[in-house]
């Protein structure tokens, strides 16, 4: 197989909507120094942050070409990583960059002569002797804890196996990476360890000056989960797949919708996935990682509105198929894209809807509760006319150039010759339900795999807050939960409905109606 590095990387080099990351003229490459104490490498927290930081690392093309290695000869924790899973964890994270990366990042085992022009070092766990690059940041993370800075943090040690802390510890050094090599503009954002150090609860989503001062972690008992919806299974919902996964006794039962498969444009943000998945199914693919781990799942290949229809629904639970035929869905994690299936979500008026999603940098978790006065999963996620959209795109099509016009139709992935074809004479030209599809969904936004990745994880966070703590804890100090990683931390914030939604009456008729007596 032929693997395009600019296919791979194009994600991550678009405008930054933002406006804080430097034009991408200024982007560098680095190779970077991955390194763990043996005592941090002895537990399950500190192999979980190595894996996903490994995986996080390889899918930053272009820019992280080289990872060097220096871990301790310890065996792998079972069923630690999704893909490339080795008896040692040296070969386990080696197997790891060759499986997303293949020839366009080199894996390495330490030596002090290929190690003289890292950029940066990142350590996990207590560091001994002094750094190895211009550059340490130290890594630390346990349960819902986390820390990254200049120093292991007075007082931190190991007591959980839950893998939230860890995998959002790996987003934010993966970012701290990624914000070094693609740039800031002078006086934008900050960086960890330069600017400030960064020790934070994810139970509590708040920052403290000291490991002791976080919030402590809530107890996690082995207890089934409800039975549940993961409406979509792309970048977020594979994060979230992620997250759940590392719940020590996960059992239950999800039906996971989408009629998508992988592609390559998107292996730099799908943490589940390696190079050889291209074309994969998606929820088959969710249902083959989560099974083993104790999360049944039924793999439903068409859209989530086809599912509501009842096509080709045959999960074989009884109550749960009583329930749908009632229009009853309880709890669905929304990670669609589409404004349209988001619209269908909400339409169904569900129990509870938890949704995940991304915009440049910050990662951001909504939990949509209709019990109060929250904004709605349609609130501010217009559809917009799809025939209006292929209109408009085609018009600015026309007037480009040549050359302009066949790179605007491949990033659309649209054979330019058949498109420029129907733009000269529509009336001989053919363009396919595809080819408007993508004309309709426009080039894509500018997505990293480290935020695609904290969202899903965040995500399994408010999930299990609302199995720990139930509903009231989600919302009461506001219905967003969001991760910056221009200015790294996370901040929980309040959003009021959209005034021209119609939430604001159908809350107070259809979703009572449905769950008044539930």
């Amino acid at each position: 197989m032929t693997v395009e590095i600019e296919q791979l990387s194009d994600r991550h080099f678009r405008p930054d909507p933002a406006g804080i990351l430097a034009d991408t003229a200024a982007a560098r490459q680095g190779h970077v120094l991955v390194s763990i104490s043996t005592a941090a490498a002895s537990t399950k927290s500190g192999q979980d942050a190595l894996w996903m930081l490994t995986n996080l690392l390889c899918r930053q093309f272009k820019l992280v070409t080289s990872i060097i290695f220096d871990i301790p000869d310890l065996p792998t924790f079972e069923k630690l990583a999704a893909f490339g899973q080795g008896t040692k964890l040296l070969q386990t994270m080696l197997n790891c960059v060759h499986a997303v990366a293949h020839n366009h990042v080199v894996a390495k085992s330490y030596r002090p002569e290929v190690a003289e022009n890292v950029t940066i070092e990142l350590h996990i766990g207590k560091p001994q002797g002094e750094a190895r690059a211009p550059e340490r940041l130290v890594i630390f993370a346990d349960g819902w804890r986390l820390f990254i800075g200049r120093e292991f943090p007075e007082g931190a040690s190991t007591t959980s196996e839950l893998s939230i802390g860890p995998y959002l510890a790996a987003c934010f050094a993966a970012g701290e990476v990624f914000k070094r090599l693609r740039g800031l503009k002078p006086g934008k954002g900050e960086l960890l360890g330069v600017d400030r150090d960064l020790l934070l609860s994810v139970w509590s989503c708040e920052a403290a000056p000291s490991w002791e001062a976080l919030a402590p972690d809530p107890k996690l008992p082995n207890m089934p989960l409800p039975d549940f919806y993961i409406a979509g299974a792309g970048a977020v919902a594979q994060a979230l797949a992620l997250g759940l996964a590392g719940v020590p006794g996960l059992r239950g039962f999800a039906v996971a919708a989408d009629p998508d498969t992988l592609d390559l444009s998107n292996d730099n943000r799908y943490a589940l996935s390696a190079i050889e998945n291209d074309g994969w199914p998606k929820s088959p693919m969710m249902k083959a990682f989560l099974e083993p781990r104790g999360l049944n799942v039924f793999a439903y290949e068409k859209t989530w509105q086809d599912y509501v229809s009842g096509s080709g629904r045959d999960h074989k639970r009884a109550e749960l198929e009583q329930l749908e035929r009632r229009y009853l869905y309880g709890t669905i994690l929304s990670c669609v894209d589409d404004n349209g299936a988001r619209h269908a979500i909400q339409n169904l008026w569900p129990g509870l809807i938890i949704g995940g999603s991304t915009l440049g940098l910050t990662a951001k978790v909504t939990t949509y509760d209709m019990r109060g006065d929250q904004l709605c999963l349609k609130c501010f996620n217009a559809v917009i006319d799809r025939n209006d959209r292929v209109k408009a795109r085609l018009d600015h099509a026309r007037t480009l150039n040549p050359e302009e016009r066949r790179q605007y139709f491949e990033d659309l992935k649209i054979d330019p010759d058949r498109a420029s074809e129907y733009l000269d004479d529509p009336g001989c030209g053919k363009l396919g339900a595809q080819d408007l599809d993508r004309f309709a969904a426009g080039p894509p936004m500018m997505s990293v795999g480290f935020v695609s990745v904290a969202a899903g994880v965040l995500l399994a966070a408010q999930f299990l807050r609302l199995q720990l703590s139930g509903r009231a804890p989600l919302t009461d100090r506001g219905a967003l939960t969001i991760a910056n990683f221009y200015r790294p931390g996370i901040r929980i914030v309040r959003s009021m409905p959209e005034a021209t939604c119609d939430c604001g009456t159908r809350r107070l008729k259809d979703w009572r109606r449905n769950w008044s007596q539930h």
